[in-house]
């Protein structure tokens, strides 16, 4: 998803990220994810795609305002960052998902989920990953930034697990 300036109001522009805090704003904050994405995406090596499958999701829930905003992309991306953590992140799930994401089974209930949306994501945003040039050191910086974001959701994990098993079958 690409923000166009003209639509976005001047504190987005200016002050920190309201998803994640970055400093540079929340248009800045997208420009550094999609750099980075693409950086995974040209490496290539074995398991980039779970990497950049898992850095989508987290990017996601960390933004949820901008990505979910209601059950189905909560349950396609909150689900796909238990998926990865808790699983094997393999396609297979993430396909079950997306599928668990058409079936629309929560429509009309009220959204965001009992607690809420946490106010704090993480203590990491993708900022933390903008130096890394290989794929060990992308690998394991998504891998701590996933687990702090997904620490910040805990409220969340249960029907995030339930998400997943559901798409399981």
């Amino acid at each position: 998803m690409e923000i166009v300036t003209s639509e976005v109001p001047d504190l987005l522009l200016t002050g920190p990220c309201p998803g994640c805090g970055y400093p540079g704003g929340r248009k800045a904050c997208q420009e550094l994810f999609d750099e980075i994405a693409l950086r995974v995406r040209a490496l290539a090596w074995t398991g980039s795609l779970t990497t950049w499958r898992l850095m989508h999701d987290v990017y996601s829930i960390q933004h949820e305002e901008d990505y979910c905003g209601r059950w189905r992309g909560l349950i396609a991306h909150l689900g796909g960052v238990c998926w990865g953590i808790e699983h094997d992140g393999s396609e297979k799930g993430y396909r079950a998902i997306q599928k668990l994401v058409e079936k629309d089974h929560m429509q009309g209930k009220p959204y965001p989920p009992a607690p809420g949306i946490p106010t704090h994501r993480g203590d990491y945003t993708a900022a933390s990953l903008k130096d890394f040039n290989q794929p060990v050191l992308l690998v394991n910086g998504v891998d701590r930034w996933a687990r702090s974001v997904w620490v910040a959701y805990e409220p969340l994990h249960g029907i995030a697990r339930e998400w997943v098993k559901l798409a399981m079958g």
